[in-house]
């Protein structure tokens, strides 16, 4: 989008290279999620100071728009399709400053520009440039889940020539839809599916698990057009925990024949799962273990529930006065940031610590590889990077292995 008003664009990735703090681009864009805001703020102040234009956006900026302001010129809530000729108009009049910018109505996703995934710098960036988007917005609504307020509960997608196009102009073979639901759409899903077929690609989404199951010749389809994995939100094996986020069409008692299916499609399972529910002891430790082992599940996303900004979630711990830890640098799912009903922050770490320890230790990884061995190289891939992270970086610490380039985020920590 930013082609028609710029002779040079770059696009750059901290966690894969450094970023060249001795630019004065006329105007810096940022984007970024709450673990992030820390870091995105001092580099906004910093390019402010050097006499660069800053607008910023992305999940945590649309929910905290006061606080991005203290650091930025504009911010973005939401969508920023529909907004970037206004946004353009005004930067070039010089009529910039304090800008709040908020779509009217969700993006024409038909009226999207083609991506320009020759701009990622090659091999250092999110999945090698390799991400797509079919659809967004998702009618779901679970309480710690920011997608339905930033995309709306609408699904919307993109034409299925306009997907195809996008993998014809890419080298790769190998993509992951970023779609929150991409089986949401049953009609849709049979259109895009058979359109991907003859391109011989693989590719990996993420899905609710009763929406997979329920048609399995759509099933086989996606496996026919390549689909080598799906990431599934289990998020419990307590029901209980389950009716009280507003995820009830997640059925814990039709866990085990769901993911049967699946796998006997052809399609490797990545499971995510979330800590800390308010039901959550350190027995649920043990059964989410005892069910990944069981149904021997690719690889588990899993993490320690945090207050997001935005989500009902958050709203709910800011009124009953819970949150302990603003520290955004925190909020990466590897750490109680909340005041946890039955467990303290030490013993709920622990027991998270411990799970992740087992399911990735050599061993663990060895007793599930068996059933994945359809897809041996990106279950050792997965399980191997998952290993590294437990064994190297615990609790989720990602931002403690920023280059060195990146030192000044550690001086921007509040209190630090």
């Amino acid at each position: 989008m930013a082609e028609p008003y710029f002779s040079e664009i770059e696009i750059a990735e901290e966690m894969f290279a450094p970023l060249n703090l001795d630019q004065t681009p006329d105007l810096v864009g940022i984007t970024m999620m709450t673990c992030q805001a820390t870091r995105g703020y001092w580099l906004a102040d910093y390019f402010r100071r050097r006499g660069s234009k800053v607008i910023v956006g992305g999940a945590h900026v649309s929910f905290l728009m006061d606080e991005a302001l203290q650091h930025a010129d504009a911010a973005v809530q939401g969508e920023v399709e529909e907004l970037w000729p206004k946004i353009m108009e005004d930067f070039s009049r010089g009529d910039f400053s304090g800008k709040r910018y908020q779509a009217q109505a969700p993006s024409d996703l038909s009226r999207l520009p083609m991506p320009r995934k020759d701009l990622f710098p090659k091999g250092q960036t999110t999945f090698d440039a390799g991400v797509i988007q079919s659809g967004r917005g998702c009618p779901m609504g679970c309480d710690f889940c920011t997608v339905t307020k930033l995309y709306g509960k609408t699904f919307r997608t993109r034409p299925v020539e306009h997907v195809v196009e996008e993998i014809r102009r890419f080298p790769k073979r190998a993509f992951f839809f970023v779609d929150d639901n991409i089986f949401f759409s049953r009609a849709y899903a049979y259109e895009l599916f058979e359109a991907l077929v003859p391109l011989k690609i693989t590719w990996g989404s993420q899905a609710s698990l009763d929406l997979i199951c329920r048609d399995e010749e759509l099933l086989k389809l996606a496996a026919r057009s390549g689909c080598g994995s799906l990431f599934v939100g289990f998020e419990s094996v307590h029901q209980e925990n389950l009716n009280a986020t507003r995820k009830t069409f997640n059925q814990v008692s039709r866990y085990d024949d769901a993911v049967k299916k699946i796998y006997a499609a052809g399609i490797t399972v990545v499971g995510s799962f979330i800590f800390g529910l308010d039901k959550d002891t350190p027995q649920t430790f043990r059964d989410t273990l005892d069910f990944i082992v069981r149904n021997r599940l690719c690889t588990a996303n899993t993490g320690i529930l945090t207050p997001f900004p935005g989500t009902t979630t958050y709203a709910q711990m800011e009124r009953e006065g819970k949150i302990l830890d603003r520290n955004y640098e925190h909020y990466t799912c590897g750490r109680l940031v909340w005041r946890h009903p039955t467990m303290s922050v030490e013993e709920l770490e622990r027991c998270y610590l411990k799970f992740r320890r087992d399911l990735y230790s050599l061993r663990g990884i060895a007793k599930r590889f068996w059933a994945n061995r359809s897809h041996p190289l990106f279950y050792l891939a997965m399980n191997w990077g998952q290993y590294t992270r437990t064994y190297f970086r615990p609790q989720g610490r990602e931002y403690d292995a920023l280059p060195a380039s990146v030192s000044p985020y550690k001086a921007a920590v509040p209190g630090g």
